[in-house]
């Protein structure tokens, strides 16, 4: 599939790939459909190797029809909307806040229980003299 590619395109095929834009794809799948052309013969036709994406943008227009192919993003879908992950990071800093602040209270604690003993030996120590 790569030799028909580099024989109709050149390196230009390795070296520039084509620019896949939702048009690219309804025109190659609807080419391949009509046609009824082999991986082969769309690779050499249009420069485009990915077998996987051809397979599943003809499936698509298959199902779908080009809006289908139109309809498509680039990229991943996100696990978590904006909603969830601010929900998420708003909880992480109140829970550092309040850890931060019963460890202030904590140290507050130990630091009067540490007077009051201080205050405690040097009334002893003064008692013994």
């Amino acid at each position: 599939m790569l030799a028909a590619a580099y024989r109709t395109h050149g390196t230009d095929v390795l070296l520039n790939p084509p620019k896949v834009t939702s048009e690219y794809r309804v025109k190659l799948a609807r080419w391949a459909e009509k046609t009824g052309a082999s991986y082969t013969e769309v690779a050499a036709k249009f420069g485009y190797v990915g077998i996987q994406q051809i397979m599943a943008w003809r499936k698509i227009y298959r199902q779908k029809g080009p809006n289908g192919l139109l309809s498509i993003t680039k990229g991943r879908k996100p696990s978590m909307d904006n909603k969830k992950r601010l929900k998420k990071k708003n909880i992480r800093k109140k829970a550092s806040k309040t850890t931060d602040q019963q460890r202030i209270k904590e140290l507050e604690d130990e630091n009067q229980e540490l007077r009051i003993k201080l205050e405690a030996s040097k009334l002893l120590a003064s008692m013994k003299q």
